[in-house]
């Protein structure tokens, strides 16, 4: 079967439809732009910006709709957040509720953008709320900010997109786009990259197209026998989507290494195209009926 054939038969579906409103939120580090960056998209000057950090304290949502290239309307519900800022730092009451509040937006969004500040580069905190962002299953998308005024900009870029893939391990390429919130430049771009990784993030595999991918898989690279012991995988099903999470059946599965889990996982990724948003794969075997201590002896 030639490759074009078998995405032909595996083209999966979405679990919500298109037309629904986009959640989408933004978040990042105090005074890194998010006001700005949400005022340009409504064209309006909704959030109160400043060069102070920490103006914003709440998380504000807007319903909005953007208009793409095509001229079609889609709809979006804009999430604004307070910035984040290492532990350290947060030292008023009001401050640290302010975080709490982000990461509530987080949970209720599906899309977050992380804006970074391109006059300051990739830091730790940066990475932190990355990884909080994918721990919570929400697919994620990554902008530098004000762009127009970066320097080095290309040796910039890449120096972020290589720490990006250090410090992300557990999902390689993550979309990184560059933006300037002041004058609007990438914004459109933005906003396309975010509803597709939405659908990505949706997109519900049958387990016929499943297990064909699977044993092809298997077959390219049997699982390792840990201690002698022959590790049987028998099938896979996709249990839910929003983000795409899977079960593993088997014997002995659950002795599968994290190696042999992450070959699967890119495996899945590549097939079916769920680009960087999280894969979960959950190992289940059977219980061993001798495993158990007997009781009364």
């Amino acid at each position: 079967m030639s490759s074009a054939t078998r995405k032909r038969r595996n083209r999966p579906r979405t679990t919500r439809s298109p037309d629904a409103p986009l959640k989408l939120a933004i978040v990042g580090r105090p005074n890194a732009g998010k006001s700005t960056l949400v005022n340009r998209l409504l064209d309006e000057d909704r959030m109160i910006t400043g060069p102070e950090a920490g103006i914003t304290r709440d998380s504000i949502s807007v319903d909005w709709e953007w208009e793409d290239l095509e001229g079609i309307k889609r709809k979006v519900r804009l999430i604004d957040t307070a910035g984040m800022r290492k532990r350290a730092k947060i030292e008023e009451k009001l401050e640290k509720l302010s975080v709490m509040d982000a990461m509530r937006a987080v949970d209720f969004a599906e899309v977050v953008v992380l804006l970074l500040d391109a006059t300051r580069g990739l830091e730790v905190q940066d990475l932190k709320i990355a990884d909080r962002v994918l721990q919570e299953g929400r697919a994620l998308v990554i902008a530098l900010n004000k762009w127009d005024v970066a320097e080095n900009a290309s040796s910039l870029f890449n120096g972020v997109k290589s720490a990006l893939d250090e410090g992300l391990a557990q999902v390689k390429g993550v979309p990184l786009l560059t933006v300037s919130a002041e004058t609007g430049k990438g914004l459109d771009m933005l906003m396309k990259v975010a509803f597709e990784t939405r659908e990505a993030w949706s997109r519900r595999i049958s387990t016929g197209q499943l297990n064909r991918w699977f044993e092809r898989a298997i077959e390219a690279n049997p699982p390792p026998a840990p201690g002698g012991k022959r590790i049987k995988p028998r099938y896979v099903t996709q249990n839910k989507a929003r983000p795409p999470s899977f079960i593993l059946f088997g014997t002995r599965v659950d002795l599968l290494p994290v190696s042999y889990q992450r070959y699967l996982i890119n495996s899945l990724r590549k097939e079916f195209d769920f680009g960087a948003v999280p894969v979960r794969l959950t190992l289940r075997a059977p219980k061993n009926p001798f495993d158990h201590d007997k009781k009364g002896g």
